[in-house]
């Protein structure tokens, strides 16, 4: 694909009048109701605004995540350009995340590590599995795009997600919130905060969630019942200390439990044979599954986080500490139930052809030193430290392709070490220059068994990833940047393989070296903000995955090329009413093939990697009696995409398009609100695979209503 404005003039108009500063609403207030808030960001591990990190970042705090009803990692791809998060194929927890075309698909496995780091209050969680976001009370999100190789725990090589919980507070405060929705959706929300000590230094939070789902995403005629049932609870407390010493820390713990019944295939016509108009649901819905086999999934995890710091004259010096364990535990059939006749049988009903049953475990322990300040009287700004992080995991398996089961199991155990640091020379008030780097070393153990067959290996990955940079305040209000980064993501081990031998050959480590221009911009007295990033990936042996004929999968290196437009405005209209916007223009194509000859991709297009995508919304705020009212909607449309490596026909995805809403009133104490998701009902898939006459596709949410009560103490 090339760009030829010419002919696709609207695409420069949407962009001009559109595309703006995703809603990116935080804590700092704005001088004015007509204006846009200033927002405070840590995406350079230091508190800076918004506007003058040479980064392209999109934030959202909690409360704007509240009220658009943003509850999933998932529903991010709402607010963000180039982010597109959808569920996995390996149990109902799982998590797909990519950022501008950087991603995995295999997320169910331990030996899997995703090009998309997700942290948690700057504790890195190494798997999407655990990507849990409802229960957290959140101050804010931050999306960062790109590769993120000198600042960030595990090197993430597409991007990173930060969450970052809402820390306690010494002014007592809290809230109780009820709900109600689709499929006898049941919340029960509550959070609270307040000083433990007389003299308010310490002080506490608890915050919990307890929420449960009946069956109705889908419905299994071949089971007679719906499915979709989900139960789950969480719970974070959380002790800080921020006196007048120059010591200041937090202790969080958190728990959480999910039990479904899992995820459900959808079958397509088995006799397509890669024919895209010939492949249609079996069932007649892909709402509708037909697999005998009842799937569950069970994710159980607990964990810890201590973040300590002192200040010293000029910076601050951070230690952070991190532990978690997690059970993952899950069973489906991903062919979704193929015909009996399929096989030539004359029995009737539909087989479970290809069942995966699973159990995992896995514990990280992860520490972080860090010290970032300024020094020779504000010349130079920097941040560095040192890294370490150790998981150890294991999985076993019971697969069962053409009903002959084969049992197959991994452990695997990385040390992860890094030294980084980064600094930043303003020369002048206006232009600043910057150098950074990271070196990262990943050893790791693999013992593993397939079969009868079993095999121990050790293998170590090491790389240098700088970062180079130029920022220059055209106007107090406009910053223009330009950076080279590159991002690594070490090799490893593939879960999803047919032989010991395509165990005992881990993948190469994969690469991002990447150019990015970008212009961000403050407008008409803060009432406009607008912010352009151009860029350009060079993925050197991406590590992705395809299906062979006989079930199994292999995961090879190939390389591909990522160019890019993206843009963010928001407009305050007037007080009340803000508008915002954002599109991206991509062009990724694989460059050059893997190592086996099974399959050929130079040429084809990246995964997961549409060619456009626009997200726009409104949010206003009126007084109505004693009380607020608030509405919004934002929409999100889609090019198509193609979820496997080789372009099929099973796998690719067409352009879609989603609608969400919300309506709230806020009076006193009390906030009603009803928020809808994919209110347009739009049908369909996220992914495909097939081999022979297992063709599954895997559907998405259908629509979802919420409704909420709120009192605030």
């Amino acid at each position: 694909m090339t760009w030829d404005y010419r002919r696709h003039p609207s695409r420069l108009a949407i962009v001009a009048m559109l595309t703006v500063n995703a809603p990116a609403w935080a804590a700092d207030a704005p001088a004015s109701d007509d204006q846009l808030e200033d927002i405070t960001i840590t995406a350079q591990r230091v508190g800076q605004r918004l506007q003058d990190v040479p980064v392209a970042v999109t934030a959202l705090t909690g409360a704007a995540l509240d009220r658009m009803g943003i509850t999933t990692a998932s529903d991010l791809g709402r607010i963000a350009p180039n982010v597109n998060f959808t569920s996995g194929s390996g149990g109902s927890t799982q998590l797909r995340p990519y950022i501008r075309g950087g991603g995995v698909s295999d997320g169910g496995n331990v030996t899997s590590e995703s090009a998309v780091g997700i942290y948690v209050d700057d504790v890195y969680r190494a798997r999407l599995s655990g990507a849990v976001m409802d229960f957290l009370e959140l101050d804010r999100v931050e999306v960062l795009r790109g590769p993120q190789g000198v600042l960030y725990g595990r090197n993430s090589s597409a991007g990173a997600v930060k969450l970052v919980t809402r820390a306690p507070e010494s002014t007592p405060s809290g809230f109780v919130e009820g709900g109600f929705g689709t499929w006898n959706e049941r919340r029960l929300k509550g959070y609270a905060t307040d000083a433990i000590s007389d003299n308010g230094d310490w002080s506490a939070s608890l915050n919990g969630l307890a929420r449960g789902r009946d069956g109705g995403r889908q419905y299994d005629a071949t089971l007679k019942k719906d499915v979709g049932a989900e139960e789950f609870q969480g719970l974070q407390a959380d002790v800080a200390y921020a006196g007048a010493s120059p010591f200041h820390g937090r202790f969080t713990a958190f728990y959480t439990n999910l039990d479904s019944d899992g995820q459900y295939a959808v079958p397509t016509n088995p006799y397509a044979n890669g024919v895209e108009s010939q492949i249609s649901t079996l069932s007649g819905s892909y709402n509708t599954t037909l697999s005998p086999y009842p799937s569950y999934t069970h994710t159980r995890q607990y964990g810890t986080t201590v973040n300590v710091g002192a200040d010293y004259d000029g910076g601050t010096v951070t230690s952070i500490t991190g532990y978690s364990h997690l059970t993952n535990n899950w069973a489906q059939d991903f062919s979704g139930g193929v015909p009996a006749s399929a096989l030539g049988l004359t029995t009737g009903g539909y087989l479970a052809l290809y069942i995966r049953d699973s159990t995992s475990t896995q514990h990280q322990i992860s520490q972080e030193l860090q010290a970032a300040g300024k020094a020779f009287g504000g010349f130079l700004d920097y941040v560095g430290g040192i890294y370490y992080f150790t998981e150890s995991t294991r999985q076993d398996i019971l697969q069962s392709i053409f009903l002959t089961p084969s049992p197959q199991g991994y452990a695997v155990d990385t040390d992860s070490y890094a030294a980084f640091g980064q600094v930043t020379a303003n020369l002048t008030d206006r232009l600043a220059v910057i150098a950074g780097g990271r070196y990262t070393m990943d050893q790791k153990h693999l013992s593993a068994y397939y079969g009868t067959a079993a095999i121990q290996r050790d293998d170590t990955f090491v790389r240098f990833t700088p970062k180079t940079g130029l920022t220059y305040k055209l106007t107090p209000d406009t910053l223009a940047y330009f950076t080279y980064s590159e991002g690594f993501k070490a090799g490893g081990y593939n879960g999803l393989a047919g032989s010991i031998a395509q165990i005992n050959a881990p993948f190469r480590p994969e690469v991002t070296e990447a150019k990015e221009a970008g212009l961000k911009t403050e407008l008409f007295d803060n009432r406009v903000k607008a912010n352009v990033a151009l860029f350009q990936n060079d993925v050197h042996d991406i590590q992705q995955l395809f299906n062979l004929a006989d079930g199994t999968f292999l995961v090879d290196n190939f390389d591909a090329r990522i160019r890019g437009l993206e843009a963010e405005v928001s407009w305050r209209v007037v007080s009340g009413l803000t508008l915002w916007g954002n599109a991206s223009f991509n062009d990724g194509t694989y460059t050059r093939g893997g190592s086996s000859a099974t399959v050929n991709v130079q040429g084809k297009k990246v995964v997961n990697l549409p060619d456009t995508q626009f997200n726009v919304g409104a949010d206003y705020t009126v007084s109505l009696g004693r009380g607020t009212v608030s509405l919004g909607a934002d929409a999100l449309f889609r090019s198509d995409v193609y979820s496997t490596i080789d372009n099929g026909a099973i796998g690719h995805v067409p352009g879609q398009s989603f609608l969400n809403a919300y309506v709230g009133y806020e009076s006193g104490a009390w906030t009603y609100r009803v928020s809808g998701k994919n209110l347009l009902n739009q049908s369909g898939y996220v992914t495909g695979f097939g081999f022979s006459v297992i063709q599954p596709r895997f559907n998405l949410d259908p629509r979802t209503v919420l409704g909420t009560v709120r009192y605030t103490f």
